[in-house]
């Protein structure tokens, strides 16, 4: 008898030499022999059937009511591996296993080795959650819903409506904010440190605190005012700093919002608006020596201009800049003009 050897047979059958091993070790090669550690099999041995997948073959027979019940029969005994799953359905083992712990899928084991196997019930299962995770459901929404009623469907896709143009307009909100960084941040590299004369908008005072590292006071006086999904920290605090011909005097930090058309009718104390005396400034943001630049350069601009300040300046942060050195700020700075 002609015999070949587990890789001769391995690309005969297009496997790999393991599984041809595998096929050996557990008796499914009839006629295979180990000399040693060398597996022989004979040249003309079958390949033996793959046991994750039915091939039953239902030949036409007279009698189609039995042909119909082997055809059943052979779809509900396949079985499918998580490789299988990936192959077919796209799902990665990560996934699979995070539906598993979170109870939305229930995989049999394998008695052998253990292996999770999916049968005809589970792969349907998970092209109804793909049914729904591609209309927002997160995975355990869906699980919620398993519970669910055919009349309850209809409320649970509103909702789902209704989150998913929550998002909508939270992501819009974000986007119009990044659209104004990427303006603010395109003008300041074109026209960094230049002195022009602008109208600062009306702002009002929501809160107010002595120092910018006055964190323990950050939840009362500053997240309170904050929609914390859309608005950020730096952006809603501004530094007031007050000055006079010697030099600056003192800080304090405001929580400020834009003034709205009701919000003036209101008993707020407001930012010093109107003409301003307006530059950019780019620093490190632990640099001390912010206010010493702010008050040199503009008071050089003053007695140019013959230019009276109101005596306070307020610092608003426009753009932070992460840095394994040194986190950078970038400063707009208002003077109010008399």
């Amino acid at each position: 008898m002609n015999y070949l050897t587990v890789a001769e047979i391995a690309d005969k059958w297009k496997v790999s030499s393991r599984m041809v091993a595998y096929y050996c070790k557990s008796g499914r090669i009839e006629g295979a022999v180990k000399k040693g550690k060398t597996w022989l099999i004979p040249a003309d041995a079958q390949k033996p059937l793959d046991k994750r997948y039915s091939r039953v073959i239902v030949k036409a027979k007279e009698n189609q009511t039995t042909g119909d019940a082997l055809a059943a029969e052979a779809v509900e005994s396949a079985v499918y591996h998580t490789k299988d799953i990936f192959e077919h359905l796209g799902f990665t083992r990560e996934t699979l296993r995070y539906y598993e712990d979170i109870g939305l899928i229930k995989p049999k084991r394998g008695q052998s080795n253990k292996y999770r196997e999916f049968d005809l019930f589970d792969m349907s299962r998970l092209m109804a959650i793909d049914f729904f995770k591609k209309r927002g459901f997160s995975p355990v929404a869906i699980k919620g819903m398993l519970e669910a009623k055919p009349e309850e469907y209809t409320v649970k896709l509103q909702l789902q409506s209704d989150i998913l143009q929550s998002q909508i307009d939270r992501l819009s909100e974000m986007q119009k904010r990044l659209k104004e960084t990427q303006r603010f941040c395109q003008v300041f590299f074109e026209n960094s440190g230049k002195l022009e004369v602008r109208e600062l908008p009306l702002y009002y005072v929501a809160e107010r605190f002595p120092s910018v590292a006055s964190f323990g006071e950050y939840r009362d006086k500053v997240l309170r005012f904050l929609n914390v999904e859309n608005e950020d920290i730096l952006s809603s605090m501004v530094r007031a700093l007050t000055f006079d011909e010697t030099g600056y005097k003192g800080s304090e930090m405001y929580v400020v919002k834009p003034v709205g058309r009701t919000d003036y009718e209101k008993q707020y104390i407001y930012l010093e608006h109107g003409k301003c005396l307006y530059t950019t400034l780019l620093a490190d943001n632990n640099d001390t020596s912010v206010p010493e630049k702010m008050f040199s350069l503009c008071h050089a601009w003053a007695e140019k201009n013959q230019a009276v300040f109101r005596g306070i300046a307020y610092i608003f942060v426009r753009m932070a800049m992460p840095n394994e050195i040194a986190d950078k700020h970038v400063y707009e700075i208002w003077v109010p003009l008399k």
